[in-house]
Parts: structure tokens; C-alpha cells; sequence
């Protein structure tokens, strides 16, 4: 009744602030109603609501391609049946890795014992939440799945999607056959197939560190050269009867074709709506059809996944391509450069400063860093990107004929080697990115507000506008200035929770005493995950004021008058006094030590290694005021 009623009530002019505020409600309701029946764990058949044994078998269909892991096969899989019952929900596996573990397909049907756990965010100050994320993805629980407890039953895949990944594979296939070198190889699957899974550590942190990570990224960039190369090569298509119609749908099935070969990722399915969307509108030649193909578009991804608007890429996506549409030609009008060359230069430029203008404070928020030079990564990345794509979907396409093939494949080569080169320069100038920056999702809106004002006092020329726009940042300066204060003046213990590993750091100000397991000391990548991010705000250094290797067996540690005892062998004569006790990998615990440790003051935390019976225990005979679980709890903290 509401919605047959606000077409009506629009038309009334007395009664526009009252349609505005029922449309509004209307969607705001919709929203949750969507919410409701798209997330699968408030339904009363999702598999972790039904009745359950330690003997209970899981029926599961495998819903993507499994990623090979070190020692492990990682795939996502929705549960269709527990002890026959029919169920419904999406699980994350891990699958011991075998012979018949390697076989494993897309759209495979097992049937397996598994203790399914909830997946619970490490609690790490400032670590990215890898659990929301996939609570997002609707994937809530994972579970590990040894060789001897799975049996593939059957299969039921999609034909079509199948057929699709079988067209992906002999892609994949024939650039592994290339020829090309091992770095070459990486960066050509990442950039014309989406395959991310083989890039390694060192080309990730240069693309990252050189501001040129989202040419590796299978997304709108890359979606949007598809498009543009589709609509050069069928512009003649239009002299023909009907031919605009047939130029629609030819650009649209290569859209979509190539959205599908690269693994129709959320980044690719987001970029191609929009796009398909921006094309329509851009063909019947709408009036402001491409603000309102955007808004569009993003209102049908919403509406068929509702929980996409909270997505890293949905936000900086359609971010980017607003600050493009809106500021770009305003930023390229503001120099006119009387040469080709020149002109090219300053027009991706200009979409560069655009597009960075856009997603900047929330790219501060996620990712913690500034690339300082993008505007000169974009200069090389973006004109490589192109003809990357181009000539190597065109090796793909003509592999089979000779000579052609040879020339397609030297000059696919030659580019992607002078791509690696200009990141790698980009990468290695002094200060080509600004590491340890932090802000809270607070300061993110509290920026943009600051963005909007300065855009508008600049574009309209209004001199109280962008007398507001420097309270504003005179108020974010004080703002931060407070907390530099606050946190130069606090102390606080983190006890981190890092798988198979230990991590402690006391903090003093702006100083912090780190101590860590060596293996964890030689693991940038594991420090920069889960630690480092502490630092940038806490200290705003990317290394520890002091550090210090853990020793093996019991230790003792002690700053600023605060004692831990790091336990890893119970079997001693008595208990330090200390404030706080770690337990970490501990297979069995005497009576006489769990006795003592009860009888203490000492504050319990237990780490990683100890046995899921033991830990059982002592969350239960121990008061929940003198225990921590780093497993269930997540990271300690404790400010004093």
C-alpha cells in the first residue's frame, strides 16, 4: 500500500517533504527486509542451528575453485544437508592436502566430519577484521578437514559457469606455456585473468608501495579498457540497419565474456554493472545518464546483495568513478597544454588527482599508507595497462597461428617487463610512500566533510565556504594533536594473538618494548598484518623502539613495574609472583600447577598450543575476572 501510495502523494507539491520522508522509511525498511532474507544464519535452517554429534556428517557442494595453500587446499563450500536434514549456509574449509585433495573441482559434492568453528577477529589493535570481512561475504564459520574424514559423493555444477572455468584453465594454461619469465608470468595472469593467487610477496609490496596495486587488480580499470577497446573496434557497427542496437549488445557480451573469464570476482561484477550501465545510458543518450546509470547501478548491486554497501571495494569503486565523472574535467580545465603528447600527459594525469581526491581518506583508514608519487605510477601503469590487455587477450585469441603468435608474445613480454621496471623505479625513489598512517573511521567522514567544502568554495568561488573548510581543519589538527598528547601520556600491555606464535609489547608514550618469537621477527609479512598497525598509531614508527627475541623455555619479563611469566613447561617447584601469567603450548598441566596458579593473584592468559580440553578446564573452574583466552577473546590489552 506504501508504494502504490507515493506516486500519488509526489505529485502533491504541498506533500514533497512528506513523500521524501515516507520514500526514505520505505527503503530503510526494504534494506532490512533484504538483509533478513539474504543472510542465511538468522534462517532457522542454517546448518549451525540444527542438532548435531561428534559422528554428525556434513553434505557440502564446493562453490569455487580451491586455492592451494602450504599445507592445506582452501575452498568456500555451502552446506546442504547435516545427517541428511537440508540446510543451508556457506562455510570456509580447509582441506588436508593429498592426492585426492588436489583432485577437487568446482561444484564437487563431499561429504565429511568436521568440529565447524565460529570465526572470531584476533582482536589485534588496528588489524584489519578478516572475520567481518567474511561475515560480510555471508561465511560465519571454517572448518579443518583431515584426508581420512572427506569423500566426494557426486557433483552438481553449474554448466554453464563450469564451462566457463574450464575456458579460464586453458587460458591459464596457455600463458603458463608461453614462455614468459617467472615475474613476467605473474603480473600478465594477475593483469588479463584476474589470477592474484601467484603473485609473490615482493611484487605485491612494490605495486603497493609504488600506488600501482590496482593494476593487478582485476577491476573497473581493466573492465573499462575492455569496454573502450570493444567500442573502437565495433564503432562501424553503427552504420548498419539497426547497428546501434547490435554495437549494444556486442559490447555488452565482451563485457560481460571477460567479467566471467577473470572469475566474476566482486571487484569485475561491480565494474561491469556500472559500465553496462554508464554504455545503456550513454547509447539512448539520456540527459545526465551517467550520474544516473552510477546511482543505478549501485542500487541494483545493493539490492541483490544488500551488505555489499560495507565492501573495501564497492566504497572506493564507486568513489573513484564519482570523483573521475564529477572532478576530472574540472582538474583538466585548469590547464590548457597546445600539444598532443603533452595533453595525454596532463588528461591522465588529471584522472589520477581525480580519483586519488576521492578514495584517499578511506584508502588512509584501510590501508594505512600514502603512495606519494601516483601521479607518475599512473603515468606508466594506465597507457601499459591498455596495450598489456590488448595485446595479450589478442595472443590468447590468435596463440594458434604462426609468426603472428611470435610478435604478439615478443611484444606482450617487452611490455609487461618495462611495466615491472617503471613500478620498480617508482617504488625505489626516496619517499615514494608515506607508511603508518591512522585514523579512525570518525576522522574518514570528518575528511571527506572537509573535501566537499574545500571542492565547493573552490568550483563556486564562495569565500565562507572555504572559511569553513579551514575550521574544519583547524579542528582535525587540534583533534589530533589531543591524541598525540593522550597517547604519549598512556601505558598499556597487548598480549597479541598470532597464530603459532607469541607477540608482547609494552607501551610507554610514544616508546614500546616489543618481544616476539624469532620466527615471527624474520615474518614481515606476519608483523605488518597483525602488529605493525599498532605501532603507526601507537608510536607512529614502523619499527619498535626496542625489541627483543623471546628465549626458549620459562622467562620472566618485566617494564615499567609490570611483571608477565611466560609459562611453556608447568613442571616447576613454584610460581613467580607476577600481575599477569602466559600460557602458551602446553600439552598437559599437573594438578599441583593448576592448584598453584588458582591459589595466586596472577592474571591468566592463554596462548596458542594449549589442548581444547585443557583450555576447557580452566574457562571453567577459573573466574572469568582472572582470564583471558587469546583464542575466544581475541588479543589482551590492559591500559594502566
Amino acid at each position: 500500500m506504501l508504494g502504490l501510495g507515493l506516486p500519488i502523494i509526489s505529485r502533491q507539491y504541498r506533500l514533497r517533504h512528506v513523500f521524501g520522508v515516507i520514500g526514505m522509511c520505505f527503503f530503510f525498511l526494504l534494506g532490512i527486509h533484504l538483509v533478513r532474507i539474504q543472510t542465511s544464519a538468522l534462517h532457522v535452517n542454517y546448518f549451525e542451528h540444527l542438532p548435531t554429534t561428534m559422528e554428525s556428517i556434513y553434505q557440502v557442494r564446493i562453490v569455487d575453485e580451491p586455492v592451494e595453500k602450504e599445507n592445506s587446499f582452501k575452498c568456500f563450500a555451502n552446506v546442504s544437508a547435516v545427517d541428511q536434514t537440508p540446510s543451508i549456509g556457506k562455510v570456509l574449509l580447509y582441506i588436508e592436502k593429498s592426492a585426492a585433495a588436489q583432485t577437487i573441482k568446482y561444484g564437487d559434492i563431499l561429504c565429511l566430519k568436521a568440529r565447524f568453528q565460529p570465526i572470531l577477529p584476533n582482536g589485534n589493535p588496528k588489524e584489519f577484521d578478516y572475520a567481518r570481512y567474511l561475515n560480510i561475504h555471508g561465511v560465519r564459520h571454517q572448518a579443518y578437514v583431515r584426508a581420512e574424514q572427506w569423500d566426494r559423493v557426486g557433483e552438481e555444477a553449474n554448466a554453464f559457469y563450469a564451462s566457463i572455468i574450464k575456458v579460464r584453465t586453458w587460458l591459464d594454461e596457455r600463458l603458463t606455456k608461453s614462455g614468459l619469465e617467472a615475474d613476467e608470468l605473474m603480473v600478465a595472469k594477475a593483469l588479463i585473468l584476474g589470477e592474484k593467487e601467484s603473485l609473490d610477496r615482493e611484487t605485491l609490496r612494490t605495486y603497493s608501495s609504488a600506488g600501482a596495486m590496482h593494476v593487478l587488480a582485476v577491476s573497473g580499470l581493466h573492465v573499462g579498457i575492455v569496454m573502450l577497446l570493444l567500442a573502437f573496434i565495433l564503432k562501424p557497427v553503427k552504420r548498419l540497419p539497426k547497428g546501434q542496437v547490435i554495437f549494444l549488445v556486442c559490447v555488452l557480451g565482451g563485457i560481460w565474456f571477460y567479467a566471467l573469464i577473470t572469475g566474476m570476482s566482486s571487484s569485475v561484477l561491480r565494474a561491469s554493472v556500472m559500465f553496462s550501465f554508464v554504455l545503456i545510458g550513454k547509447e539512448i543518450e539520456r540527459e545526465n545518464s551517467v550520474y544516473q546509470s552510477i546511482l543505478v547501478s549501485a542500487f541494483l548491486l545493493i539490492l541483490i546483495e544488500p551488505l555489499v554497501l560495507f565492501q573495501v571495494g564497492f566504497q572506493l569503486s564507486y568513489l573513484a568513478v564519482f570523483g573521475i565523472v564529477y572532478l576530472q574535467p574540472k582538474i583538466y580545465n585548469l590547464l590548457f597544454i597546445n600539444n598532443y603528447l603533452g595533453d595525454k600527459i596532463w588528461q591522465i594525469s588529471s584522472v589520477s588527482i581525480a580519483a586519488q581526491f576521492a578514495t584517499f581518506p578511506l584508502g588512509l583508514y584501510y590501508f594505512h599508507q600514502f603512495p606519494n608519487f601516483f601521479m607518475l605510477s599512473n603515468l606508466i601503469v594506465i597507457p601499459l595497462a591498455f596495450a598489456i590487455l590488448l595485446v595479450g587477450l589478442l595472443y590468447l585469441i590468435l596463440a594458434w597461428i604462426p609468426f603472428i603468435n611470435q610478435v604478439l608474445f615478443f611484444t606482450l613480454d617487452l611490455l609487461i617487463s618495462v611495466l615491472n621496471k617503471g613500478v620498480k623505479w617508482v617504488e625505489s625513489l626516496p619517499y615514494s610512500i608515506y607508511w603508518g598512517v591512522s585514523i579512525e573511521w570518525y576522522e574518514v567522514f570528518w575528511l571527506y566533510l572537509i573535501l566537499m567544502l574545500g571542492s565547493a568554495a573552490f568550483i563556486l568561488r564562495k569565500s565562507r565556504l572555504l572559511i569553513f573548510t579551514l575550521i574544519g581543519v583547524v579542528l582535525l589538527m587540534i583533534y589530533n594533536v589531543g591524541e598525540s598528547i593522550m597517547l604519549g601520556q598512556s601505558q598499556q600491555l597487548v598480549v597479541y594473538n598470532v597464530n603459532k606464535d607469541v607477540a608482547i609489547d609494552f607501551f610507554s608514550g610514544r616508546s614500546n618494548y616489543f618481544i616476539a618469537t624469532k620466527e615471527l621477527m624474520n615474518d614481515e609479512e606476519k608483523l605488518l598484518f597483525h602488529v605493525k598497525h599498532n605501532w603507526f598509531y601507537r608510536t607512529g614508527a614502523e619499527q619498535p623502539t626496542v625489541s627483543s627475541v623471546l628465549p626458549d623455555g620459562n622467562c620472566l619479563l618485566e617494564f615499567d613495574r609490570k611483571k608477565l611469566w611466560l609459562c611453556t613447561d608447568p613442571n616447576v617447584e613454584s610460581i613467580p609472583i607476577t600481575e599477569y601469567t602466559y600460557l602458551y603450548s602446553i600439552n598437559y598441566f599437573p594438578d599441583e600447577f593448576i592448584e598453584s596458579l588458582a591459589n595466586s593473584k596472577t592474571f591468566v592468559i592463554l596462548g596458542d598450543g594449549i589442548g581444547y580440553k585443557a583450555r576447557a578446564f580452566f574457562v571453567e573452574h577459573f573466574d572469568a575476572g582472572r582470564i583471558h583466552d587469546l583464542q575466544s577473546d581475541g588479543a589482551f590489552t590492559y591500559s594502566y
